[in-house]
């Protein structure tokens, strides 16, 4: 709890984004902007050249960065939306990697992209409903459900209730 009040007071006084690379594995907060190592000025972090994260500075980056859970790209900037310990991993064959916020949360929060596997709950036309354990429903296409086609609907029925 220390920890966390130090970053925000430091944070809330500077008002500045940071290197990522400077505070990996070091608690984040909501609401600050961080800086990749290719947007760094020579000077390294803290110097006066950084500038905020800059995701579609055109085609002379060629590094591919993911956004976890805990992370979210704003325009061109990248935004910490929850609390917690920013994590990195390296990708396999070059810069870039996946940066993620490790928090302790008791509910799972579902992320666009994520495989999880889930009760149909209703049908309302081409729409299901899906229970995936988050705090709201998933909508998916009948074309999401494997082998499904226009002309081969999958016969999927709503569960009458969930045990």
């Amino acid at each position: 709890m220390a920890e966390a009040a130090g970053v925000a007071a430091e944070f809330f006084a500077s008002n500045r984004a940071r290197a990522a690379r400077a505070v990996l594995d070091q608690v984040v907060l909501p609401g600050e902007e961080l800086l990749l190592p290719e947007q760094e000025d020579g000077e390294g972090p803290g110097g006066a050249g950084e500038r905020p994260l800059r995701l579609n500075a055109g085609a002379r980056s060629r590094v591919r960065v993911v956004c976890g859970p805990g992370l979210r790209r704003c325009g061109d900037r990248l935004l910490v939306t929850k609390c917690g310990r920013l994590r990195h991993r390296e990708p396999g064959g070059g810069g870039g990697g996946v940066y993620w916020v490790d928090s302790q949360q008791k509910r799972y929060v579902p992320v666009k992209g994520d495989h999880v596997i889930g009760i149909v709950t209703a049908k309302s036309g081409d729409i299901f409903k899906v229970d995936v354990g988050g705090s709201e429903p998933a909508s998916l296409s009948y074309l999401a459900f494997e082998g499904a086609t226009k002309r081969n609907r999958p016969n999927v029925q709503a569960a009458s209730s969930r045990l």
